[in-house]
Parts: C-alpha cells; structure tokens; sequence
C-alpha cells in the first residue's frame, strides 16, 4: 500500500469513525425516547440507566474512533517519510513541513468528521422512519426529529476531527526533528521498523491504571446486584482499564506473541517468522493496537446484547409484560447489530490498512533476508505466518477484553432487577470463531498485495530501492 492509498484508507476510517460515533448517540436517543413511552419508561431507574449509557456510547465512539485513526495516521505519515525528508533536502524547514501535515490532518479530519456526521444523521432519519412503522404504531411512535439532532452527537465527530490532527502533527514530530541529510536516514530506518525500544515491559503507571480499572470492575460486578447505580463505577473503571491496555500493549501483546511461536517450527517460514515477532514484538504489539481495541468493542457489544437478551427473556417469560419486551427487545436486537456491523467495518478496513502499511514499510529488513539467501516462497510465507500470529494474538485479546466489559456492563444494568442478582456469561461460539476467522483472514489478504510489491525485484535491487 502506498501513500496515496494509505491517505485513502486514512480517510474512510475518519469519515466511518465519525459516522459511528454519532450514529451510536442518535440510536441511544432514539431508543431512550421510545422506551420512555412504554410502561418501563415510568421507572426513575431506567431513565438514568439510559442516560449514564449514553455518556457510555460517547466513550466508546471516542475512544475507539481516536485509536484507529491515530494508529491509521501514523502509519501513514511513516510510508511518506522519505518524501519529507527529500522536500528537506531542497528547503523546506522542519517546521514549515510540520505544518503542512497538520494542515492536510486538520482538513482531512474536519471533511471526513463533517461527511460522516451528515451520513449519521441521514442514516437516523431513516431509521426513525422504519422505527415508527407504516401504522405509526412502532417502538419509535413518539420519537421525533430533535431525537435524531441529539445535541451531544457531535462529541464524537469533534474528537475525530482533532484526533485525526493531533495524529498527523505527532505522526511527523521524529524524523522532521533530524537534520536534512539525516533525515534520509531516519526515513529508512523509519521504514523498516528497526529503530525504537523494543523492551517488552509494562510502565508503573500502566499497572497502576490496570489495577484500578480492574478494582473498579470488579466492585461494579458486587455493587450491580444491589443498585444499576453501578454502571457509574462500572464505566470509570472501564476507562481506566482501556488506557491501562492502550499504554501497555507492547508489554501485553508480546507474551501472546510467544505463547502463539511456540506452536510453530524453528526452522523454515515458522522459524523466520518466531525470529522476526523475537526482535521486534513491540512494534508488533503497538501496530496492532487498534485490531485488539476494535476487536474488544465488537466483542463487547456482541456478549453485552447476548447476555441482555438471555436475561430479560428469562425475567419477563410467561408474564403480561411479555409481547411489549419482546417488541421493545427486537428493535434493539436489530439497532445494536447494524452498529457491531458499522464498527466491524471500522475494524476490518484499519486492520488491513495497519497490516499493509506494516508490510511495506519492512521493505529493508525483508529484503535484508533476501540478500542472506532467503527465497521469495520463504519470505511469503514468513509474512503470512508472523501476521497470523499477529492477528490471533490481537483477537483472542481483544476478545478477553470484549467479554470482560461485556459481562461487567450488563451485570451492573440489569443485575439488580433479576433474582439471583447475577446475569449468565452469554458467550456466542459463532462470535469467537468469526471474529478469530475474519482477523485471520483480512490479514492475510492485507498483507499479499504489498508483500508482493516488496518481493517483485531481486534482492540488491529490492535492498536498495527500501
């Protein structure tokens, strides 16, 4: 993947972010009005539990949409380094270049956060339109358009839009910092990846913030059976344990590396590819953020709607409130699966932007490996195989992750309202295995069409063209 088509890539994961977020707000609005006119909207309890879920939904919006697009962007930015440092070469001043990124960054992230806004609000109109039925009898029956203009929607637009900046601007800041001459040759060190801490530790503060995130939830699971106050607990705590995983993911990622290597060979595409993951697993780890972020989110969503599902059937089966919950359970079944579709997309296309970008920006260690004798059939497979081992890796964390808060989220909701003050871990077979097969196989595919590029020329000329 080049540049251009990096910046493209970059741009559809801005425009998709944005829409997400702020679809996401507009459907919490949305639902919030039209179970506020159904017998449940009577109760205190349930009006705070959808307002304190949509300061949720904004979390997640804004925390995920920034991750991908940084990740996305700085990745970017990485692929055009020996541009920059040619337009150094012939004048151009560190800070003049500087600013020209965080020009195209702040242009890109108000287009593409102002395009997908306008397409979240399209796409709420539509469904208030399908919520409210031909009879005008359906769950949205008394939602209308100032549900859909929700004023706190354009949180996460306005987050995309100074993520995708601040992206820009930081992705620039190490090899505009060197001189001219020099900075050819951070570029190419740059691109192969082979400069940075590769030191597989996890921060004192990182453990400091994953403790207290994990304190968090675990009172939030006690406190959930007795008040859905808990949800507050539950959220500040999952705040916490998303930033400790965010800051430590090269001292996380890289013990999954290993457990993975384990099962392959030492010698061959499996052995090349344990070396590789061996000498630079926290590149490895932090390219990989965004798939393990997304990931827990779809997870999250998929288990959390699971577990709910399971738990009101059971509480309201054979009672008179029956037909009304699983009306009102069917609008929101089909409302929460289109978003886990929209963020699966969000997924997939920063996965196989990260993975392509990854790939091409080894171009001169791969070809270091074909001038030591390694054939191309070999060096294919090694790519493949490390991004395999990648990619599981990310997904079973992600996955962990997910199915954590998953079930956090829904005990803290609905706990209090059931007996037993518990609510079952509701684990779908076919969540683990698409999310494991789609993370697999998108890797692969991204990883091909570059590998291909990196491959195409002899060795020498391939070193020296990286």
């Amino acid at each position: 993947m080049t540049g251009r088509a990096g910046l493209i890539a970059a741009m559809t994961v801005v425009v998709l972010s944005a829409f997400y977020g702020v679809l996401l707000l507009i459907t919490t609005s949305l639902i919030s009005a039209g179970i506020l006119t159904t017998g449940f909207g009577d109760n205190a309890a349930t009006v705070f539990v959808l307002s304190v879920l949509a300061v949720a939904f904004i979390v997640v919006a804004v925390v995920v949409g920034s991750t991908t697009i940084s990740s996305a962007f700085t990745l970017v930015t990485a692929s055009r380094v020996r541009e920059i440092a040619l337009r150094r070469l012939l004048g151009a001043s560190a800070e003049q270049e500087r600013r020209r990124i965080a020009r195209q960054g702040a242009v890109m992230g108000a287009a593409g956060a102002a395009a997908g806004a306008a397409l979240a609000v399209l796409a709420g109109f539509g469904m208030l339109a399908i919520g409210r039925g031909a009879d005008g009898e359906g769950l949205l029956a008394e939602a209308g358009p100032i549900d859909v203009l929700y004023p706190l929607a354009i949180v996460p637009a306005v987050a995309v839009a100074a993520t995708t900046a601040i992206a820009a601007w930081r992705g620039s800041r190490g090899v505009l910092a060197a001189q001219p001459v020099l900075a050819l040759g951070a570029a190419a060190t740059h691109e192969s990846g082979a400069s940075g801490d590769e030191r597989v530790r996890i921060t004192a503060p990182s453990v400091i913030l994953l403790s207290a995130g994990a304190l968090l939830l675990a009172v939030t699971g006690v406190l959930g059976a007795l008040t859905p106050l808990a949800v507050l607990v539950g959220l500040l705590g999952g705040v916490l344990l998303v930033i400790g995983v965010i800051m430590s993911i090269g001292g996380i990622l890289p013990h999954l590396f290993r457990l993975i290597t384990r099962l392959l060979p030492r010698s061959g595409s499996g052995g090349a590819a344990r070396r590789s993951l061996a000498q630079t697993p926290v590149r490895a780890a932090r390219a990989s953020l965004g798939v393990v972020l997304s990931t827990a989110v779809v997870a999250m969503f998929a288990i959390g709607t699971a577990i709910f599902e399971a738990s009101i059937i059971d509480k309201y089966y054979g009672t008179g409130d029956e037909a009304e919950v699983a009306e009102i359970l069917t609008g929101i079944l089909a409302v929460v699966g289109a978003l886990v579709s929209v963020i699966a997309l969000i997924s997939a296309i920063g996965l196989t932007t990260t993975v392509a970008l990854t790939t091409r920006l080894r171009a001169r260690e791969i070809a270091t490996g074909r001038v030591l004798g390694q054939s191309r059939r070999d060096a294919v497979r090694a790519i493949l195989v490390e991004t395999a081992v990648v990619c599981t890796s990310a997904a079973v964390a992600g996955l962990l992750l997910g199915a954590a808060l998953g079930w956090v989220g829904a005990q803290s909701v609905l706990a209090s309202a059931l007996d037993g003050g518990i609510v079952p871990l509701v684990i779908p077979p076919a969540l683990v295995v698409g999310l494991l097969v789609a993370t697999i196989a998108l890797g692969l595919v991204a990883s091909a069409s570059p590998a291909r590029f990196v491959l195409a020329d002899s060795p020498a000329r391939a070193f020296a063209r990286a």
